[in-house]
């Protein structure tokens, strides 16, 4: 599982080689995100608890330069159980020469099914990510607590796209 995680990680983060150069009216930063714009995300999740890999995707507002905020959607499924998790989240990024650092809080639903019984809670959520833009794209590293009955940590990698 772990090397699949690897796999699709990299796969991910080919694309971003082969775009085209920007125009100086755009915005280009290597960690913040523009004001008043959209970010859209698409990445692989692992589940610590299911020890299995699944989807995860994302939608936010980015109030700021260095603020974010908006729901975050993850599928995990393994032979026994699948998880549904939904999240919305805050972030506020720092930026350092090579990457942007942000911490991360919210709100927490989680949806476990296990055969023909099936478990929710509410809960929070909180972490640390980091990310690098590359034009319109950006690649994100992220861990994320979630405390509640349901409680799991997850590890998600993937790409956001900035919506201008």
């Amino acid at each position: 599982m772990r090397n699949l995680l690897i796999i699709f990680s990299f796969l991910l983060l080919l694309p971003a080689i082969s775009f085209s150069q920007e125009t100086e009216e755009e915005f280009d930063h290597h960690c913040l995100v523009k004001e008043n714009s959209f970010t859209l995300g698409l990445g692989a999740v692992y589940s610590l608890e299911l020890e299995s890999v699944g989807i995860n995707s994302r939608f936010y507002y980015n109030v700021g330069e260095h603020i974010c905020f908006g729901p975050e959607f993850s599928f995990v499924k393994s032979n026994t159980k699948q998880i549904l998790d939904l999240d919305l989240v805050g972030h506020y990024i720092f930026e350092t020469k090579l990457v942007g650092i942000y911490p991360l809080v919210g709100v927490n639903y989680t949806s476990e099914n296990e055969d023909i019984i099936k478990e929710e809670a509410f809960g929070v959520v909180f972490g640390a990510g980091l990310h690098r833009n590359v034009k319109n794209i950006g690649f994100f590293a992220e861990y994320a607590h979630v405390e509640s009955k349901l409680a799991d940590d997850f590890i998600t990698l993937g790409l956001f796209y900035f919506i201008k």
